[in-house]
């Protein structure tokens, strides 16, 4: 695909998307005593105490070589930019986290690598959080959360424009929060968990569009990993691996080997991923309320299980114009358990709407299939969305920027 795809249809979300957000564990609940530091790249002095807007520091580095309390709170200022890398420097604890924000009016505040290998890192600390931020041109990794993002949160923060992937979940998670974002216009993948056993991951509200504009032939899907309990909700995936390997770039890709996973993928819109399916499920998942449309390859594929056992519950999706609905792909060594009812398929391109082997121990039932063209400018009550609108809708779509040093 050499053009970008009609703009998506806007989601209006819910005010509580998810019982696991508004069970989030880092509340902060002492911030009025929390101690809070200023840095203003224009008219801050790394000489003063940083204690106010007026006694503002100035620099990265800093920010960097201090060693703040738990439950502090560093703010940059809004409309400013401040090239280098931001590395955390401390840990908060579970109910005092070490945020990372902003102040003032404005645009947010910019942390540009400038083509640094990394923009910002978590830099092996825990409990923190990253709220409000713009975070751009990294040479490879924008926002690098590892080796062990224990309890840490990415709340209204773009994460665009980086050489490589989004964010970068290195290690091994528990409490991670990605909600509200935007992960747009990177090289690589649009975030990417690289081990196993993740719990308690909760991404979204986010987008996660326009990713994988490497031409190195990488998988570079929106979202690549394995998570063991978690959820994926509410989010818009378009555009993804743009560049990527024909047939692996997909908009979700639940990667195998994650045994006994509960993770759950739902009220999400996945939309025009150029390379690939918009769900690969390889590990058990269990997928429902979303809308999938307009995908080179099927709306979800499932197998490729190798030798782990996997159960896939699959139910109240809406899927058009995807080539083919849901395709079971070579099964593994392990079993695969298959629920998949309630669903809506219209137009499936060159392939039937389900096509699922005789040799699996499945349950398909209550499915509906139309040849007919999805219903123009219809609003899906389930979640709040229009899933195809007239052209000339109100409708914000991602910046696909990249910085100059990446291009």
């Amino acid at each position: 695909m050499d053009y970008l795809p009609p703009p998506p249809p806007a989601i209006v979300h819910p005010a509580q998307p998810s019982q696991l957000v508004s069970a989030r564990r880092n509340t902060d609940r002492n911030a009025d005593d929390a101690p809070v530091f200023y840095v203003d790249a224009k008219d801050g002095d790394d000489r003063r105490s940083g204690r106010g807007p007026k006694e503002a520091w100035k620099s990265l580095e800093k920010v960097n070589a201090t060693v703040f309390p738990p439950g502090s709170r560093v703010l940059f200022e809004r409309g400013e930019n401040w090239r280098g890398s931001l590395l955390a420097s401390s840990s908060g604890t579970t109910d005092r986290p070490i945020t990372y924000g902003a102040y003032g009016k404005g645009d947010a505040p910019v942390i540009d690598a400038r083509g640094a290998s990394i923009a910002v890192s978590l830099n092996g600390r825990t409990d923190v959080a990253f709220d409000g931020l713009t975070i751009t041109g990294a040479a490879d990794t924008g926002l690098l959360l590892g080796p062990r993002a224990r309890n840490v949160s990415v709340t209204n923060v773009t994460v665009a424009g980086n050489g490589g992937s989004g964010i970068v979940v290195a290690g091994t998670s528990d409490g991670l929060r990605i909600d509200g974002s935007t992960i747009t216009g990177n090289g690589a993948y649009g975030i990417v968990h690289y081990a196993a056993d993740n719990t308690d991951q909760v991404i979204t509200r986010n987008t996660i569009a326009d990713n994988g504009w490497r031409k190195d032939g990488g998988v570079y899907s929106g979202w690549n990993g394995r998570i063991l309990t978690g959820e994926i909700a509410h989010n818009r995936v378009f555009n993804n691996g743009i560049n990527g390997g024909e047939g692996r770039s997909h908009g979700l890709y639940h990667d195998q080997g994650q045994a006994g996973s509960t993770l759950k993928i739902h009220d999400n819109l996945i939309h025009d991923n150029p390379r690939g399916a918009g769900i690969l499920a390889k590990s058990s998942t269990e997928i429902y309320r979303n809308v999938i449309f307009r995908n080179a390859d099927a709306g979800i594929s499932l197998g490729q299980n190798r030798g782990i056992d996997v159960t896939y519950r699959v139910y109240d999706n809406e899927f058009y114009d995807n080539n083919g609905g849901v395709l079971q792909h070579q099964k593994g060594n392990g079993s695969i358990t298959l629920e998949l009812r309630d669903n809506i398929f219209h137009r499936n391109g060159k392939r039937a709407a389900i096509i699922i082997a005789d040799t699996i121990d499945k349950a398909v039932t209550g499915n509906r299939v139309s040849n007919d063209a999805r219903t123009e400018a219809r609003t899906d009550p389930r979640i709040g969305t229009t899933a195809n609108q007239p052209s000339g809708g109100t409708v914000q779509e991602a910046s696909g920027m990249r910085p100059e040093s990446v291009r």
